[in-house]
């Protein structure tokens, strides 16, 4: 009667020493390779959700524009501009009266809703055309527990916006002037003096120093 032979056992069906030896170095240069880039995948992260917010305001004042025929900021400002020239390029705080336009609600109305006591209601319709954060300790959304809101990037400052305001469908371009020579005496790819845009928005990034490589802009991927 035949019998069917036995399967290996033991230390034919282990990982040989030189195996483990291989795994274990594997392991150790992938961890290697996590830990050096976990700074730059971390600092990524956090320009990727500041854009998102970017490409949302850039949205929403584009709708707001559409629903009244008007830029969400006070007419004050409108009329600061020089003759011909757009207005320069403004923060996200109390003064402009863009943030309370574009997140009216009744409690806003009631208080002004454009930026401060006694200011026009940018937004009577009463609509909603963006959801933002409450701020933490500061940073990334409405530092202001009410109207007239100051909304913030990461870092805890405000985002900047460029405005067409003489309707010429461009806007100049911060990045003519930015300290790193990569990026305004680009020879390849030089900056153009406008850019072809009603709206254009940047947050100073993590440095908090304007016009530097680690902006976050709306016209640019890097």
């Amino acid at each position: 009667m035949k019998t069917n032979p036995r399967p290996a056992t033991g230390a034919a069906q282990a990982f040989t020493l030189i195996e483990l030896l291989v795994v274990v170095t594997i392991i150790a240069i992938l961890a290697g390779l996590v830990m050096s880039q976990g700074p730059k995948i971390m600092e990524d992260a956090r320009k990727l959700q500041v854009q998102t917010v970017i490409k949302d305001l850039r949205l929403a004042i584009g709708s707001y524009q559409v629903e009244y025929n008007r830029w969400p900021v006070n007419a004050s400002m409108l009329s600061s501009g020089s003759s011909g020239e757009d207005i320069q390029a403004f923060p996200t705080d109390e003064n402009s009266g863009m943030v309370d336009a574009l997140l009216s609600t009744s409690s806003s109305s009631s208080s002004g809703g454009g930026g401060g006591s006694g200011s026009t209601n940018l937004n009577p319709k009463d609509i909603k055309f963006i959801d933002l954060p409450i701020a933490k300790n500061g940073k990334f959304g409405l530092v202001n527990p009410q109207p007239p809101y100051k909304l913030v990037d990461l870092w805890g400052t405000p985002y900047h916006v460029l405005l067409d305001t003489n309707g010429d469908k461009q806007v100049q371009n911060p990045d003519q002037n930015n300290s790193d020579p990569s990026i305004s005496q680009n020879t390849t790819s030089p900056p153009p003096q406008n850019l072809p845009t009603e709206i254009a928005i940047y947050s100073y990034g993590k440095d908090m120093m304007p016009t530097t490589r680690d902006d976050v802009v709306s016209w640019r991927q890097k």
